[in-house]
């Protein structure tokens, strides 16, 4: 299939997103589109700026060009909670989540109900944020401090709840004030002064951070003691993991926490779909990685068939027995 037959085919579906309250998602978005077939496979990925989306674009480009559908769609959505809530409504076929969020949400629902997993597609990191004259020199240290602590419906929001948990931040007393920010909306606060710390969750780099790190020197706070609370409490999603020094302009190292992204989809779609998917997904792993990123692993059949604990759709299994020999 040619690459300009591709582009032709392939189109962004932005609308009724962007215009929704995030509450809409979990009314399931009656005003958007209905279900789409399987040759015509709907991606919900994640904020612009984000890996979500970058890897998403590539997912598209990738499954046209591997003949695994006619026609592609990328949602821009919150993250993490929305896509599977879109998911699990048929407004999408494929999704991204965190792996702790999509455990979650699973847990939420029916045993038939529940979504389940093509792939573990790459590791995501952790980072706590704050400008370097900020006096913050420890995740502690952000007691009663104004923080963006993700889009509401992201997974940033679900695993930085856990964090602030673990890390005996969310008592009355000493709590930061949280604020419901985005990748956009949170960089531009921190930009602004407007406040003192910002989670983000993704792959590495975060291209809009280093963008701002090349502007103003930044620091990244260490929030790996939370680990061993959050592994006895969650186990099996949790990792220790090194942003290594200038990952982005002028910074440290520093240890924190990793989380599986996963490729989540129906238990509905066909297994001829799921298995293509998978198949695509290890012998095309070079044109699924966005440029310039340090945090995305080779897609190999040991690492993507790696889900978190997630169940895996009975196609991919079949798929990953048919690589594995």
């Amino acid at each position: 299939m040619s690459s300009n037959r591709n582009v032709l085919k392939r189109r962004t579906l932005i609308q009724c997103l962007l215009a929704l309250p995030m509450g809409a998602a979990s009314l399931g978005l009656t005003s958007c589109t209905a279900p789409k077939p399987t040759n015509h496979l709907v991606i919900a990925s994640g904020e612009e700026g984000g890996r979500y989306i970058e890897f998403a674009q590539l997912l598209s480009r990738a499954m046209l060009d591997a003949d695994v559908t006619e026609q592609t769609d990328v949602l821009k959505t919150q993250g993490s909670f929305q896509n599977l809530q879109l998911l699990a409504d048929g407004k999408a076929q494929l999704a991204l989540g965190l792996g702790d969020t999509v455990a979650q949400f699973n847990n939420n629902r029916e045993p038939e109900e529940r979504l389940v997993a093509l792939g573990r597609i790459y590791q995501n990191y952790f980072h706590c944020i704050v400008s370097a004259d900020s006096g913050i020199g420890a995740f502690e240290e952000l007691e009663k401090r104004k923080i963006g602590a993700g889009a509401a419906g992201s997974g940033t929001w679900v695993t930085g709840q856990r964090i602030l948990q673990a890390a005996g931040l969310k008592n009355a007393s000493n709590a930061p004030v949280e604020l419901k920010l985005g990748y956009g909306s949170g960089i531009h606060a921190l930009r602004q002064g407007t406040i003192d710390a910002l989670f983000l969750f993704g792959g590495m780099p975060v291209t809009s951070l280093s963008k701002l790190a090349s502007e103003r020197k930044l620091k990244l706070l260490d929030v790996s003691a939370v680990l061993p609370t959050l592994r006895e409490t969650y186990p099996g999603l949790y990792d220790q993991v090194v942003i290594p020094q200038n990952t982005y302009p002028n910074t440290e190292g520093v240890n924190t926490i990793g989380v599986s992204n996963l490729l989540m989809t129906r238990k509905d779609l066909p297994d001829s779909t799921a298995a293509a998917i998978v198949q695509m997904l290890a012998t095309r792993s070079t044109m699924l990685i966005p440029e310039g990123s340090e945090g995305i692993q080779s897609l190999t059949p040991d690492s993507l068939i790696s889900t978190s604990g997630q169940q895996l759709h009975p196609g991919a299994r079949k798929a990953y027995e048919k690589l594995h020999g």
